[in-house]
């Protein structure tokens, strides 16, 4: 989201066009509100909350997790709980280091260039 023309930002745009189904649990887009909200990325507060509210209109919400450790920091863990409720194909992350694939049950974890390359090979 950085950059209009980034990784991220293709990834969104897929989301928009129903190209892809985010999952995601309150926990996780109030964490995507407040890393957002940081200074140092200065977004717009109305493209905040548009963005949450296309994830929140165009994803499916998982509210009811498994509570356990499962990533080497225990912040990720919401993100991996979701993806094991969501049964989802990947995982996007920037960390990859955090999100050990033998927790995941067959989810994929990928950057976003990589989940990119997946999308478009179906195409």
């Amino acid at each position: 989201m950085i950059s209009e023309a980034g990784n991220e930002a293709l990834v969104i745009l897929a989301v928009s066009q129903s190209m892809l189904l985010p999952c995601f649990s309150d926990g996780i887009l109030e964490e995507y509100r407040e890393v957002m909200f940081r200074p140092k990325f200065g977004f717009p507060i109305e493209d905040v909350e548009s963005l949450l509210a296309m994830l929140r209109s165009r994803g499916k919400r998982f509210s009811r997790l498994p509570s356990r450790r499962l990533s080497p920091d225990p912040e990720d863990d919401k993100f991996i709980a979701c993806a094991i409720a969501a049964k989802a194909d990947f995982l996007v992350t920037g960390n990859k280091k955090h999100f050990p694939e033998a927790q995941l049950s067959g989810t994929k974890v990928v950057s976003a260039a990589e989940l990119l390359e997946f999308i478009t090979l179906d195409l």
